[in-house]
């Protein structure tokens, strides 16, 4: 997909995963305001709103155009010498809501310098995205996302050997204090 030189240079971003309305952003904001780093969204990175009709729709039409388009974007904007907390996704809903795993090889070429992942309780995770996206979301569904992006966040630490952090939205301490001795090294 990528040659191997151009994502080496992607070598000072952490990542950090984590379902629609766990509150990513929230903790990705502060943590970055906290360290100093830069925060980058992957939906900002790939434009969501340009490959989606509909910007609040949870579905990918097509994963690995995605991908590759996340991974473009990133080589076009990270620099050297910065630190990047890029907040994403383990897994991904298709076109039929089907749960896809993000190719291993998009976390390769991401090249992360840490794994983190934020859960959360499902109650509150489904009524943070029915008020702001204003529509129902199904509890059970919810509740196998996030059941599939532990699996696969682990899966994914295994493969690349790379620790998995985990923290929730009331207590990301671990992940904050995880990326913090990894940046003042």
């Amino acid at each position: 997909m990528f040659s191997r030189k151009k994502t080496d240079m992607l070598k000072n971003i952490a990542f950090l995963g984590g379902i629609h309305g766990v509150g990513k952003s929230t903790i990705c904001r502060q943590i970055c305001n906290d360290l100093k780093i830069d925060y980058l969204s992957a939906s900002e990175v790939l434009k969501w709103k340009e490959i989606s009709s509909d910007s609040k729709n949870k579905k990918v039409m097509d994963i690995p155009h995605a991908q590759y388009i996340l991974i473009q974007g990133l080589i076009n904007k990270v620099k050297e010498n910065h630190y990047y907390l890029l907040d994403g996704h383990y897994c991904l809903f298709d076109k039929e809501s089907n749960i896809i795993n993000v190719p291993i090889e998009t976390f390769r070429n991401i090249n992360p310098i840490s794994l983190n992942l934020v859960i959360d309780d499902i109650i509150k995770i489904k009524h943070r995205l029915e008020e702001r996206d204003k529509r129902p979301y199904d509890i059970l569904l919810l509740k196998k996302m996030q059941n599939s992006e532990i699996n696969y966040a682990k899966e994914v630490s295994n493969k690349l050997r790379i620790t998995l952090n985990i923290g929730n939205h009331s207590d990301f301490s671990d992940i904050f204090k995880a990326l913090k001795d990894y940046i003042t090294r």
